[in-house]
């Protein structure tokens, strides 16, 4: 039960390092590079997009996210193996690493110094 929780901390941490990172650049080059398909349609057809828009967005379906990761290890209770529920979650840290490495990335490649 506690390596549940030690990845489901990092999960949830994980995914609001990204919602800063994004907040940070949508500042900074007032521009998106969220993989968020919702506000990609927006910004393609009002052609601007807020940030308080944008960021309610995020927000929601980082949300949404969390709630279907959720259930998704429940059936992990339903199918008797809650003892291993935290192998469940490994993909989505996984998929949340390699997405904030991407941005962190993206973040330092426009605006570190060079050397």
């Amino acid at each position: 039960m506690r390596i549940l929780k030690i990845v489901w901390i990092l999960f949830i941490l994980l995914n609001v390092y990204d919602a800063i990172i994004s907040a940070i650049y949508w500042l900074k080059e007032n521009a998106i590079f969220e993989e968020n398909y919702f506000i990609w349609f927006y910004y393609y057809y009002e052609g601007h997009i807020s940030f308080i828009l944008a960021l309610l967005m995020l927000i929601s379906v980082k949300l949404l996210f969390f709630t279907g990761v959720y259930w998704y290890t429940r059936l992990f209770d339903l199918l008797k193996v809650g003892k291993y529920k935290w192998l469940s979650l490994i993909p989505f840290v996984v998929l949340s690493i390699l997405i904030d490495t991407q941005n962190t990335f993206i973040l330092l490649f426009n605006y570190a110094p060079p050397f």
